[in-house]
């Protein structure tokens, strides 16, 4: 546990904290205490945070492998692997779009060259596939934090 949270920290870190006008994941009006799992919340909303912190580097330039935002993807399947344990608890639309995230997770993967080069590559059809995956995995992460 405590090297999760260092990790975690590392990972805000290299994904950068600047603010953007890019759309960020945030809870939906339901507090914790009325959430179906609310001992998730914290590691929900940290990981929304990652996500919508790489977003804004997804801008065309290429960033560091420290700062790659493919590195966030182990992150986002572990918490999504905790949430699917108790995914009974979920209510029908949390439930679909975990599936979703579980297979933007899966099409997401190709797309190291790309998060690497800062969401811009020579190839218009992986710039294509992988801004759509991206778009899609952010929504759908959004969609669980809100379930969740």
């Amino acid at each position: 546990m405590r090297y999760s949270a260092i990790a975690l920290a590392l990972l805000l870190l290299g994904c950068g904290t600047g603010t953007s006008s890019l759309p960020t994941i945030t809870p939906a009006s339901t507090t914790a205490t009325g959430s179906p799992l609310p001992d998730l919340q914290p590691r929900l909303d940290a990981i929304g945070v990652l996500l919508t912190d790489c977003a804004a580097r997804l801008r065309g330039e290429p960033v560091a492998a420290a700062d790659n935002c493919a590195h966030v993807m182990p992150d986002v399947t572990g918490v999504i692997d905790e949430v699917e344990k108790q995914s009974a608890k979920l209510p029908p639309a949390g439930q679909t779009a975990l599936t979703d995230v579980r297979r933007q997770l899966a099409e997401i993967g190709s797309c190291e060259p790309w998060f690497a080069a800062g969401g811009q590559s020579a190839d218009g059809d992986l710039n294509a596939r992988c801004k759509k995956a991206w778009d899609a995995l952010y929504k759908g992460y959004n969609a669980v934090r809100n379930a969740a």
